[in-house]
């Protein structure tokens, strides 16, 4: 009876210890998942914007409220030529969406990557490192950024 009871203490213990494993690799991954995905685009930026003509009557003020990623375009060179790039492949799997870019690597004008945020006309840039030869894009449809699918993730190779 004695060793089915300390069988039985060590089995529980044992279980306890694989759910703390669990549950640290599981925070783990999600923290490597936002820095993975800030690498890429910043979930939020906060902006100053000014009018300018404020009508008679009427006082501007700002917003305290950051703005959420929106959206991204890929291009082929910088943004201001504005030679974006169609995903070539689009899946939907487990009330997700995915886009899938490929690109050539190394090419000449490089691939640049925008990223459009909530409530306002700033937007990000940056070149991708020359290596890279393809994204995917998660997309969640059932919650909405700024009339846009929320972006989940960004991964690049």
């Amino acid at each position: 009876m004695q060793l089915r009871s300390q069988l039985r203490e060590r089995s529980l213990q044992s279980s306890r210890l694989i759910l703390i494993t669990l549950f640290i690799l599981a925070g783990l991954l999600v923290a490597c998942s936002a820095y993975a995905q800030d690498a890429y685009c910043p979930q939020s930026i906060s902006v100053k914007q000014t009018a300018e003509k404020v009508p008679a009557g009427w006082a501007a003020g700002q917003e305290k409220t950051p703005n959420n990623l929106a959206g991204i375009t890929f291009y082929d060179g910088p943004p201001e030529q504005e030679a974006s790039l169609v995903y070539d492949k689009w899946t939907k799997r487990n009330g997700l969406a995915y886009g899938v870019w490929s690109f050539t690597p190394n090419s000449a004008p490089g691939i640049w990557l925008s990223c459009r945020y909530a409530a306002t006309n700033v937007v990000l840039n940056k070149r991708l490192p020359a290596s890279t030869s393809g994204c995917m894009v998660t997309y969640n449809p059932k919650v909405t950024v700024d009339g846009y699918p929320e972006i989940q993730k960004i991964a690049c190779h």
